[in-house]
């Protein structure tokens, strides 16, 4: 069987999945075996994707019931049966180098733009007994990093239990012991004094917050707070607790109503709050969600335009961020290794998996899943070039 994951956030992403599912269809069924589609685009389109795609043979949504189910039936076949095609050997699996761990879903602080509220409902927490059984199993498959995701991560809390402060003092102290603690997606309003302090004993130097825009205006539109004084008042804060620390952000461009004026303030907001990356995207009105019937809507044309303007400016403030690194020690969890005289592929602790540059170090022979220590050398775009110099165990 073969699995599609799908996302339902944005046109972009419903479209990518669509395309994904139909390469599967084609990949699956020339070779016998069935094609499932999961996922957010799914739960939120189920019907109207039957009906256009009907060579799909499962349909899931967010509730895992008929996959498992389906995939028990699959097991229990005999090798070479019509329709489930030879049995063959499983693929080698790689070590694990980073695991992710869900510590929540959902959320309901009904943001204008935001179609999550619609796909996956009101905030939810992952128990921490849950959290840290799944933290034990990725160490014990040799993960050396733990990814803490959600779509509002600072919120988490546990009645009875404690809150973000104690979850990441139980992970660091697990045996084996993760060599890094991240935590993704930290709404603004929710980063205090307290989550700054347990991110400064605990975690890598890494905060990704979701700013969206930086006029008052545009983001009472949104539903949000803050503005570009609170901010960089917060960004300020951050780098108080977190000394050479990366922020990653997210930024819209041409929200409904947005003006000139609005866009010159984000434009000014991000030059000066120098940002070690950010996502920047036009908006994209979804179905459902309040923003999608708001007056001012910007023309798209208008708002690609602005992103592109606003990406390139989020690309020039980074590239001096990456070259300020250059001279520094960094440790590099090795993602692809390298033999003498190659090439090995990884991240420093200022990169977070999939979604940030990497670090090629040379003069290493390394495999993955190990750290080296390595000194910075330059940096292309996003990526940071380093030599390989004392080595950790």
């Amino acid at each position: 069987m073969v699995i599609v994951n799908t996302c339902g956030f944005i046109d972009a992403a419903k479209e990518e999945s669509i395309a994904a599912i139909l390469a599967a269809v084609d990949f699956a069924h020339e070779r016998g075996a069935r094609v499932a589609a999961v996922g957010c685009l799914v739960e939120r389109y189920r019907d109207e994707l039957a009906a256009e795609l009907p060579e799909v043979d499962l349909w899931c949504g967010l509730d895992a019931t008929p996959l498992l189910a389906a995939l028990r039936e699959a097991g229990s076949g005999e090798e070479g049966a019509e329709g489930h095609g030879a049995a063959v050997p499983p693929p080698r699996r790689l070590r694990p180098v980073a695991s992710y761990l869900k510590i929540s879903d959902g959320c309901d602080r009904r943001c204008a733009y935001c179609a999550i509220p619609l796909i996956k409902g009101d905030y939810e927490t992952v128990a921490a007994a849950e959290i840290l059984r799944g933290a034990r199993a990725a160490l014990a498959a040799g993960a050396k990093e733990l990814v803490l995701v959600g779509q509002d991560t600072s919120r988490w809390a546990q009645p009875g239990w404690g809150g973000l402060e104690r979850l990441l003092a139980e992970l660091k102290a697990l045996e084996p012991a993760p060599f890094w603690l991240r935590l993704l997606y930290l709404q603004p309003d929710g980063i205090d004094e307290a989550l700054l302090e347990a991110l400064s004993r605990h975690s890598v130097p890494y905060v990704d917050v979701p700013l969206q825009h930086a006029s008052g205006a545009v983001l009472r539109r949104m539903k949000r707070r803050g503005d570009g004084a609170l901010h960089l008042d917060l960004l300020a804060r951050v780098r108080a607790a977190l000394p050479g620390v990366a922020v990653r952000s997210t930024f819209i461009a041409g929200f409904p109503g947005e003006t000139d004026e609005d866009f010159d303030e984000l434009l000014a907001f991000v030059r000066e709050a120098g940002l070690a990356v950010a996502g920047v995207f036009p908006y994209d009105a979804q179905e459902g969600t309040p923003a999608a019937t708001l007056p001012g809507q910007v023309p798209a044309a208008l708002a690609f335009a602005r992103a592109a303007q606003l990406g390139e400016a989020v690309d020039d403030v980074a590239a001096g961020f990456w070259r300020a690194l250059v001279g520094r020690s960094l440790d590099v969890l090795i993602e692809r290794g390298a033999k003498a005289g190659g090439v090995a592929v990884g991240r420093c602790a200022l990169q977070a998996p999939d979604i940030d540059g990497r670090t090629l170090v040379r003069g290493a022979v390394v495999r993955r899943g190990q750290v080296v220590g390595a000194v910075a050398s330059g940096s292309v775009g996003y990526d940071v070039e380093a030599d390989a110099g004392r080595r950790n165990p």
